[in-house]
């Protein structure tokens, strides 16, 4: 618990803490004007230097303190002795440490000529205040000694009781209230860590339905990719096992090319001979001896009455045998012309067979061979398909990735919240006594029915405070201070929480003066049956009449701040 409080200022006055109730009280001078307020009178104040000389930040309003070179001090009960802390408000990386008791025993190892660095301390604090052991301090987005005592000295009081600010994220919250109860808050953390990583999963698969991601597509369409790229890397390497480097490929083209014209006459010519045959053939036809019917030239005569005479009969004769003599020259020439162009013909046909034969070689060479420049090209672009193919073949395995890793994300979920129900249900009996102190919390202050839950789900331990009414800002309040009180009650008896519990006079806002009246009065009958300490902040006005003029009150106020008082709870102004 806490000692005291001071500064290496005398105008700052120390403040003696004491076991059980506490109370720091801004009240109204008897010489006070109405221009005087008991507001702004430096009481949050007093929880900004307890949270700094506790490892916090120093808030920006205290910065012309730091300037002038103040230095604040906190003695507190640490390791079954006393701790005496001081921390200077400008660069203060280190705190001197003074140790009483076994405290000094205690401490000893994180000290460094007596001063002991700001992450140190937070360990040391961990392990005293709450059995926070330094490893567990380590782990990224675990527990955070900062906030554990957030939850114990309440400079702020969000609506949510679970959160110690309003934008504190939800597996934060849940991972300390869990440190809190008493339950294992790892399986907060790591069933967190797993629900991050499937709602990742859930956006990757979003975005590679809607494209927005090139890299990564659905299998089946890279199945289908794939199956087409290795169609064209298989007519590559066909292609390249059937080539063959030609020295000289130009020559084989030239040569081609000769070919192709020496054909293409050929098959010219065969053409011209082919009609001078049948030309031939048709004089042929027509240079046979005259057929038995045809009637001679002297028959004709005869008929028609004429007595042709022995000369001129002589002449007939010979010009019928000198025409026969013709026709068969004709035909014996006809016959050898169409016997030459046969033989040509064929000799023609023989040569286009050979000819078309070697050009078919030639091209056969030519389409499996080629430069070597060649083969380098059509390496080049088998290299490109197969390059394509692997690039391919990483996408195909990164998308088996992302269902193999969901579904082990998914078993990992199903195990983890397996466990946690079982230890749930292992400690149900402590959670029962929890839930029950803070009902009766709530039913004795206002006679309302309220419950503290815990159940699991994908986020892990899911706690739910209620209570008929709330919703009110005093309603509200008052679940705040019930909880804050039940964790005081159930971490004394459990070292998960330190025997102190801080209130700013922000937890007292909008709540009946009937029911402030009986908080109050609770908080000091509760710590001094459980031997804790409880410390708040107050103005005069707000503390209900029949509690202001008890004892107890009087005795349990350490320091009381004057309106009319300079500097307030500082002793100056800036």
């Amino acid at each position: 618990m806490f000692i005291r409080l001071s500064a290496n200022r005398d105008e700052f006055k120390t403040i003696e803490f004491k076991p059980g109730f506490n109370a720091i009280v801004a009240d109204r001078a008897s010489d006070s004007t109405e221009q005087d307020s008991r507001n702004a009178r430096g009481k949050s104040t007093m929880l900004m230097l307890l949270n700094y000389a506790l490892a916090g930040s120093l808030h920006p309003s205290l910065a012309p303190l730091a300037d002038d070179g103040w230095e604040i001090s906190l003695t507190l009960e640490m390791f079954g002795g006393e701790i005496t802390v001081t921390r200077p408000l400008l660069r203060g990386t280190k705190l001197r440490v003074s140790a009483q008791g076994d405290a000094r025993s205690a401490i000893d190892p994180w000290l460094v000529e007596g001063q002991i660095a700001v992450a140190d301390w937070k360990e040391v604090l961990g392990l005293s205040l709450f059995r926070l052991e330094p490893s567990e301090q380590e782990i990224t987005g675990g527990l955070s000694v900062r906030t554990l005592l957030s939850y114990v000295i309440r400079s702020e009081t969000p609506k949510d009781p679970l959160k110690v600010l309003a934008q504190q994220p939800a597996t934060s919250s849940r991972q300390h209230v869990a440190f809190l109860l008493g339950l294992d808050w790892t399986v907060v953390h790591e069933l967190a860590n797993v629900k991050k990583g499937l709602d990742q999963l859930k956006a990757i698969t979003a975005a590679t339905r809607d494209g927005l991601v090139s890299m990564l597509r659905p299998e089946d369409e890279l199945v289908l990719e794939r199956a087409s790229l290795k169609n064209e890397v298989d007519e590559w390497e066909s292609r390249i096992a059937g080539f063959r480097v030609l020295e000289d490929p130009n020559s084989l083209v030239d040569r081609t090319d000769a070919l192709t014209a020496r054909i293409s006459a050929l098959r010219d010519d065969a053409v011209v001979d082919r009609r001078m045959r049948e030309l031939y053939q048709v004089s042929l036809a027509d240079a046979q001896e005259p057929t038995a019917q045809t009637l001679p030239v002297e028959q004709l005569f005869e008929a028609a009455g004429a007595v042709l005479a022995d000369g001129f009969k002589r002449q007939i004769d010979d010009v019928r045998a000198f025409h026969s003599a013709l026709m068969a020259n004709r035909r014996t020439f006809l016959r050898s012309e169409v016997e030459t162009l046969d033989a040509r013909i064929a000799e023609r046909a023989s040569e286009l067979r050979q000819r078309d034969e070697q050009r078919d070689a030639l091209l056969r060479t030519l389409d499996a061979g080629g430069a070597l420049e060649e083969l380098h090209s059509m390496r080049s672009e088998l290299a490109d398909v197969q390059a394509r193919t692997a690039a391919v073949d990483l996408q195909i395995e990164q998308a088996r990735e992302l269902v193999s890793r969901r579904e082990e994300l998914k078993l990992e979920q199903s195990t983890r919240r397996n466990d946690a129900t079982r230890e749930l249900t292992a400690s149900r009996d402590k959670l029962d006594r929890i839930r029950d102190r803070f009902s009766q919390k709530m039913k004795q202050l206002y006679g309302k029915d309220a419950a503290l839950t815990v159940a699991v789900d994908d986020s892990g331990y899911k706690f739910t405070l209620r209570a008929t009414g709330s919703g009110s800002s005093g309603v509200d309040r008052m679940i705040l201070f019930c909880f804050d009180l039940t964790m005081l009650e159930e971490g004394i008896s459990t070292a998960h929480h330190p025997d102190f519990l801080v209130h700013d006079s922000s937890v007292f806002d909008g709540v009946d003066p009937r029911q402030r009246a009986g908080a109050l009065q609770f908080a000091r009958q509760m710590v001094e049956t459980t031997g804790g300490q409880y410390i708040c902040t107050i103005n005069s006005n707000d503390v209900p009449d029949e509690v202001l003029g008890e004892q107890w009150f009087k005795d349990g106020i350490v320091r009381t701040v004057l309106d009319t008082e300079t500097g307030g709870l500082l002793g100056r102004e800036f």
